[in-house]
C-alpha cells in the first residue's frame, strides 16, 4: 500500500481516502468490492423502493382521477414503455457524457455538497411529487439509469483521480530524492580530492 521512489528511504507516499471507498481503491481488494457492491446495492435498494412507491402513488393517482380501467390499462402501457425508454437512454447518455476527473478534495467537496442537497430537497420536494405525478415511474426509470452506468462501470471517476494525484504525488517524490542525491564525480582529481 506504500510506495517509496527507487528505494530511497524518507517519506512514503499514501494513498488519499476517497468518499465511500476510504482507500481500498489502492488495492482492489476483497474490502473494496465488498464497500462498492455494498454501496451499489443499498442505491438500488433506494431506487427501487422510490420506484415502487411512485408506482402505487401513480396507480391511486389515475384511478382517484376516474380514468376507466381499459384507459388506465392503455396508460399504463404507456408508461412502461416511456420507464424502459427512459432507463436505456438514462444508461446511455451517463455512459457517453464526458466524465470530469476529481482529486480526492473535489470529490469529498462534491459529496458533502450531495449530501447537503439531498436533505433539503426531501424536505421542500413533497408539492412537486403531485405535479409530477404523471411522469414520475418515468423519472424514477431515468434514476435507475443513470446510478446503473457509473455504478458498473470498472473505475468510478473519484477513483481515477486518486490514482491520478497519488502518481503525481510519487512522481515528485522520486523528484525530490533525485535532487538530493549527491552528484558523482566528473573526474580522477574529484575523486581523489574526495577520498582525501
Amino acid at each position: 500500500m506504500k510506495s517509496t521512489a527507487d528505494g530511497v528511504p524518507g517519506e512514503q507516499v499514501e494513498p488519499t481516502a476517497i468518499p465511500r471507498l476510504g482507500t481500498t481503491w489502492f488495492d482492489r481488494g476483497a474490502g473494496y468490492w465488498l464497500r462498492r457492491i455494498a454501496h451499489g446495492c443499498f442505491q438500488l435498494a433506494l431506487l427501487l423502493f422510490a420506484g415502487l412507491v411512485v408506482t402505487a402513488f401513480y396507480a391511486g393517482f389515475w384511478e382517484a382521477v376516474g380514468v376507466p380501467r381499459s384507459a388506465r390499462t392503455a396508460v399504463y402501457a404507456v408508461t412502461a414503455v416511456a420507464c424502459l425508454l427512459s432507463l436505456v437512454a438514462g444508461f446511455v447518455r451517463t455512459r457517453r457524457a464526458p466524465v470530469e476527473i476529481p482529486t480526492p478534495e473535489q470529490a469529498w467537496r462534491k459529496h458533502r455538497s450531495r449530501q447537503r442537497r439531498n436533505a433539503a430537497s426531501a424536505a421542500g420536494g413533497r408539492w412537486t411529487l403531485l405535479l409530477l405525478a404523471p411522469v414520475l415511474p418515468a423519472t424514477v426509470a431515468w434514476a435507475i439509469g443513470t446510478w446503473a452506468a457509473p455504478t458498473l462501470a470498472r473505475r468510478t471517476a473519484a477513483e481515477i483521480g486518486a490514482r491520478e494525484d497519488y502518481e503525481r504525488r510519487v512522481r515528485e517524490q522520486e523528484e525530490r530524492a533525485e535532487a538530493a542525491r549527491p552528484l558523482p564525480p566528473r573526474n580522477r582529481a574529484e575523486r581523489r580530492h574526495g577520498r582525501r
